[in-house]
């Protein structure tokens, strides 16, 4: 397959449609993006495998099995960055039957207060009455962007840093075009159902914890801008976390930093006092769904837009993919 394709965006998503296009056997692939890696939104990310923010479930279970099945296949490559967390989903109410991500994963389990009490054994009685374990990767993004640049380059793909206005400008040279752009899609093609949700994040060194922790928000939404997990990476703990939706600010702020710190060492005692490596602030692609389809731009020229993927960019993304690599070939 020689056709012409053009990704737009160089984050998480670009980068796997780009290597999984050219697995496919296209071989006429480039990626253009205003900024690359390590100052994309994909930098900010925690890279936990975990479904967040993003809708329809209903097709995010299948990309979340598919992009699972993916990271453990790449994690026999160190240069990947994927690493394996004791993953805990702790809910303030009691939650009957499964989650619904659950067949996505190799380990999994609900879990009961004795069992939560046990692993946790400074919260109170009745504090966390349920909740889900499962063992699941991360892509830690310092190492796994620049290896799926690697990747991308060593396979014949070119990289380029630019500011793409309109899909015509670039419809004329391309057979295909995919829009990778994220919340830019909201100016590139005048998406108003595109939102920011604004994310901050606390990078400190690991004391050791091996396990990763999310704190589901009541049924009355009491936690939903302030959200507190934990992501135990090689070397250090992403703390968080807030989840601002419609708000477009990136700067760092001193009182959502103590929370947080404040929210996560209440679950685990060892980060009271930790050792900041880093403060990050990014603005999530939220949308009402993920939008993952083509539309025909000219005589000659598809697009096949892949972008609204929330908090879920490292869940979704070897899925979502596949997908692009279907919509291709159709397209070819």
């Amino acid at each position: 397959m020689t056709k012409s394709i053009t990704i737009l965006g160089c984050g998480i998503s670009g980068l796997s449609c780009g290597v999984k296009l050219q697995e496919a056997g296209f071989t006429d692939v480039r990626i253009i993006s205003r900024t690359l890696p390590p100052n994309t939104t994909s930098d900010v990310a925690g890279g936990l495998w975990f479904p967040y923010k993003a809708e329809p479930i209903h097709r995010i279970l299948g990309w979340s099995r598919s992009t699972f099945q993916e990271m453990m296949r790449l994690r026999g490559q160190a240069e990947a960055g994927i690493t394996m967390t004791r993953f805990f989903q702790l809910h303030p109410k009691p939650v009957s039957g499964e989650a619904w991500w659950s067949s996505a994963v190799e380990v999994y389990r609900p879990l009961g207060e004795r069992e939560i009490m046990a692993e946790f054994p400074n919260i109170a009685e009745g504090q966390f009455p349920s909740g889900f374990y499962a063992e699941v990767p991360i892509a830690e993004p310092h190492k796994h962007l620049p290896f799926l640049m690697n990747q991308f380059r060593e396979r014949g793909g070119v990289i380029e840093i630019g500011d793409v206005k309109s899909l015509s400008e670039i419809s004329h040279k391309s057979r295909i075009i995919v829009n990778c752009t994220g919340l830019e899609a909201k100016k590139l093609v005048g998406d108003a159902e595109l939102f920011p949700i604004r994310g901050q994040i606390v990078v400190v060194k690991n004391p050791g914890i091996n396990r990763s922790i999310t704190i589901e928000a009541d049924d009355d939404g009491d936690h939903s801008e302030h959200a507190t997990y934990t992501i135990a990476r090689s070397e250090d703990v992403i703390l968080g976390g807030v989840a601002m939706t419609d708000s477009w600010e990136t700067s760092i702020d001193e009182a959502t930093v103590s929370g947080i710190i404040a929210r996560c060492s209440a679950i685990e005692p060892s980060l009271k006092t930790p050792q900041i490596l880093q403060h990050k602030a990014g603005l999530r692609p939220g949308r009402t769904e993920i939008r993952l389809e083509s539309e025909q731009l000219s005589d000659t020229c598809t697009v096949i837009h892949n972008y609204g993927h929330g908090g879920s960019g490292y869940t979704v993304n070897w899925g979502c993919a596949e997908e692009i690599v279907s919509l291709a070939r159709a397209a070819s």
